[in-house]
């Protein structure tokens, strides 16, 4: 039995078995430390190569990824780490490396009663490591937990002619060293850990430092769950749009060196700028996430300031800016930042996550001048997209050491596209380019599976972007104060170069900040239901979508939103009809009179479509000839106009209208009524079915906020058969909520009505009637939108209810005229004045000159363009 034991036992030791069968839906991953850094605290100022730049808290915890999760190292001491002034820990000093763990190693201390500590920040299946230079009586202990925190056995091999002994107990295996002392190049005193199945963590207890304390770890393999995604920014609702005439371009961010940031369009070199950050001298170090729709990037000045440790984050659905993380160096993120800070760096967004660069840069002087290196940290977030962890990516030295130091790499700028990270370094060394390099790093499998240097020795590459059909560009500055664009092959090629043009925006200052990631704008679309836009093939279909008003609209506002909204006809914010005439059933005429603007400077082409066949599409045949609009800095009205609209409708039926219009250049005809166009807007609106209108026509309809209430007010022409109104609240312009019932005078005349929504939601509103007349038919009004936003000016009325007065407190930044006048909730006017308002406060009586009887009153306050209402009730 003994002898049985002892030969399953040297078995176990000497033949690591690949229980690579354990692993089923797990993918190879590893950390390679010739891609990654291992940084120490190597003391205080002028100490290389690190300086004041590392704390004994980021030497002794540091995470690493591995494939899809990530690795912690923690250390119990900080003396673990100590390769030596001006080293790096981890190194290529020991160089008998065995087969699947080559290349640099991380260097440790050995102490007494210390522990090196794995955690998974996910299970991985079968990782392995080995140790190499564990000699002169040094002892370790490795012990491992598995994927539910419980203990579980570590296999060791062993090479041949070794110094080490294996311990039998396989979940608390030791390693004890003879006495020998082993040279860098031997693998007598090197055994490889491998620990079969989910594992959480695996420890390393060093017993006994032995007479020779140092020794190292080589790279971690391990299985993990996952794998990298191809296509992934394909897979966001950012796909350029196809156009009949003309496609959407497929755009991508820059920033040259100002305050702005610019959609680009790579094959023409056209620019716009979508945002500026004017805070500091310039923004940088751009992330674009297509799902959320936002923009990561730092701001920075043309002096260095590594004290700059801030992110920023552009949220483009409300269209503001905010800092993300004051402090990156900070938990949670915890990153260290050398003398660069967050400056003068790289970002990309990939896979749900922020990848940002830090400069590394040099530190020292003369021949002792040493260099750090240059990372990318991957920031992921939770669900509420908050930066919650940051762990280690990838790393390369920024320079070579020495007095006769050259830069190896300096940023440039990189983009992960497939699980690949394209990186762009434009190290140059005085006017000298022939250090630049494009380096392809393999996220999955910790390689780098290429490196191609500049063929030359001037500017080459430059910042890195993509657009979404996955093709790779450059951009850089170029002469005087032009820049150009190129695109690069994945091969080591940066092809022919386009220069950049600016249509909108600042003009450009030359030079080359940094680039992005692929971007489609918000535009304007219909929001006729789907049939109406068919998008089963991207390739040849889109829904009917333009990209910029340019002075071209209808009505006075236009659409900015990611996607074609709703299907009620009524999702958008349509003005360019006052409102949709009933279609009778009878097939006669039809006709609708639209509001368009055109101030672009050249004539612009108009054309509607009305379904009155039913058939939930816009046929060529429903378009009303085209008409065309001159420009003008002055609206213009034209009748929409279908001669007949044979139909097959019933009383209470209802169809779809959509009119667009667009830059007559653009070519736009009647078999248009879906697709791309680059200006312009369009406008869907539901068209109900009667053989009679409504008594009633809406002569206008407004909503106004102030003071934290909307005011509705509406003009009617009414007959004895208009009813009743509802007024109609909607967070979303897709569910409607009743507010507010007001009966109709149901009498012939011209009538005016107001109400006031004390309680508006927060941020945006939209407002509209349901007109009801006494058969029970309906109509709806255009839709009114509402931003909840702080007025400049401050009003209070109190009491309020009052016996009598009421004071009326007035602040303001800017003196003026009031003009205030008294309603009845019938409307009718009791008392007007005007008053001089002083920059302050002003306190006014209300009513100032009449005594009014019990009863609810209306305060209308009209300063400059800007009317505000205030409700009075008096007991």
């Amino acid at each position: 039995m003994k002898l049985f034991a002892g030969f399953c036992l040297l078995f176990l030791i000497s033949h690591n078995p690949p229980l690579y069968g354990q692993c089923v839906g797990y993918t190879q991953a590893q950390v390679n430390w010739d891609n990654l850094d291992y940084y120490w605290n190597s003391g205080g100022s002028g100490n290389t190569p690190y300086s004041n730049y590392i704390s004994n808290s980021d030497e002794q915890t540091q995470r690493f990824a591995i494939g899809k999760t990530s690795v912690t190292i923690a250390t119990s001491s900080a003396s673990l780490i100590n390769p030596g002034s001006g080293n790096s820990a981890e190194n290529g000093t020991h160089t008998g490396d065995v087969a699947g763990f080559t290349g640099e190693d991380v260097q440790y201390q050995a102490v007494n009663n210390q522990t090196i500590t794995l955690t998974f920040a996910a299970p991985v299946c079968s990782p392995s490591f080995t140790l190499y230079d564990v000699d002169r009586s040094a002892q370790f202990t490795i012990t491992a937990l598995n994927n539910i925190n419980l203990p579980t056995a570590v296999n060791v091999t062993t090479y041949a002619s070794t110094i080490l002994t294996v311990g039998v107990l396989p979940l608390s295996r030791t390693i004890t060293a003879s006495s020998s002392s082993m040279g860098n190049s031997s693998n007598r005193a090197t055994a490889t850990i491998n620990v079969p199945g989910l594992v959480n963590s695996i420890t390393i207890t060093i017993n006994n430092a032995g007479s020779d304390p140092v020794f190292w770890m080589s790279d971690i393999n391990a299985y993990t769950s996952g794998t990298f995604p191809t296509n992934w920014h394909q897979g966001a609702n950012n796909r350029p749009f196809w156009g009949p005439t003309q496609s959407q371009p497929d755009y991508f961010l820059v920033t040259p060196d100002n305050h702005s940031i610019y959609m680009i369009d790579p094959a023409t070199g056209n620019a716009r700028e979508l945002l500026a950050d004017y805070s500091k001298d310039y923004t940088n170090s751009l992330g674009y996430d297509p799902y959320n729709h936002f923009l990561y990037y730092i701001s920075e000045n043309y002096s260095i300031d590594q004290n700059n440790k801030t992110l920023k984050r552009y949220d483009y659905n409300t269209e503001t800016s905010s800092v993300l993380v004051a402090d990156i160096t900070a938990a949670p993120l915890n990153i260290p930042t050398f003398s660069y800070g967050v400056e003068s760096a790289g970002c990309a967004f990939y896979d749900g996550a922020l990848y940002l660069g830090i400069e590394g840069g040099t530190e020292g002087s003369n021949s002792n001048l040493r260099t750090r290196e240059t990372i990318i940290w991957r920031i992921d977030f939770d669900a509420s997209y908050n930066p919650i962890s940051a762990v280690q990516v990838f790393a390369t030295d920024a320079a070579t050491n020495g007095s006769s130091s050259q830069s190896l790499h300096d940023w440039g700028d990189f983009i992960i596209k497939n699980g690949e990270i394209y990186d762009f370094s434009t190290a140059r060394n005085g006017s000298d380019y022939s250090n630049s390099t494009m380096i392809h790093y393999n996220l999955q499998t910790g390689n780098r599976d290429a490196t191609y240097y500049n063929p030359g020795s001037s500017p080459w590459n430059g910042q890195a972007a993509m657009t979404w059909a996955q093709e790779l560009y450059f951009f850089r500055a170029s002469s005087g104060s032009n820049s150009v664009i190129g695109k690069y092959d994945e091969a080591g090629n940066c092809g022919a170069t386009t220069t950049i043009n600016v249509l909108a925006g600042p003009s450009w200052p030359g030079g080359s900040g940094d680039g992005s990631d692929p971007f489609r704008p918000k535009c304007d679309f219909g929001d006729a239901p789907a049939s109406y836009d068919p998008y089963s093939n991207p390739a040849t279909q889109s829904p009917a979508v333009h990209e910029r008003s340019d002075n071209i609209r209808l009505g006075n506002t236009w659409d900015n939103e990611f996607d074609k909204r709703g299907t009620s006809g009524n999702d958008d914010i349509d003005d360019g009809l006052a409102y949709a005439q009933i279609l009778s059933p009878l097939g006669g005429s039809y006709s609708v009179k639209c509001t368009t603007y055109n101030n672009s400077g050249a004539n612009a082409t108009l054309i509607a479509w009305l379904d009155y066949n039913g058939n939930g599409t816009f046929d060529a045949s429903e378009a009303i000839t085209p008409i065309t609009v001159p420009s003008s800095a002055s609206n213009q009205q034209f009748w929409l106009y279908w001669p007949t609209t044979p139909n097959s409708f019933s009383n209470g039926d209802s169809t779809y209208l959509r009119i667009r219009i667009t830059s007559a250049s653009a070519g736009m005809n009647a078999n248009h009524a879906t697709g791309y166009f680059e200006t312009g807007e369009v406008e869907d609106w539901k068209v109900f079915v009667d053989n009679f209108p409504l008594a009633v026509k809406l002569l206008n309809f407004d909503a106004k906020l102030s003071n934290g209430a909307v005011t509705l007010s509406w003009k009617t022409a009414e007959t004895n058969e208009t009813f009743q109104y509802e007024i109609e609240r909607s967070t979303d312009n897709s569910n409607w909520k009743k507010i507010k019932t007001i009966n109709a005078q149901s009498t012939e005349g011209t009538f005016d009505y107001m109400i006031v929504d004390d309680y508006p939601e927060k941020g945006v509103s939209y407002y509209r009637l349901k007109i009801i007349s006494t058969s029970g038919k309906i109509q709806y009004s255009d839709i009114r939108r509402i931003s909840f936003d702080t007025d400049d000016l401050q009003i209070v009325l109190s009491p309020n209810p009052t016996k009598d007065i009421a004071k009326l407190k007035i602040t303001t930044t800017q003196p003026g005229v009031l003009q205030l006048a008294i309603y009845t909730v019938e409307s009718k006017i009791i008392e007007t004045d005007k008053y001089e308002l002083f920059k302050g406060e002003n306190v006014l009586n209300i009513p100032g000159k009449t005594t009014l009887p019990a009863g609810l009153y209306f305060i209308q306050l009209k300063l400059g363009n800007d009317v505000y209402y205030k409700r009075l009730l008096i007991k």
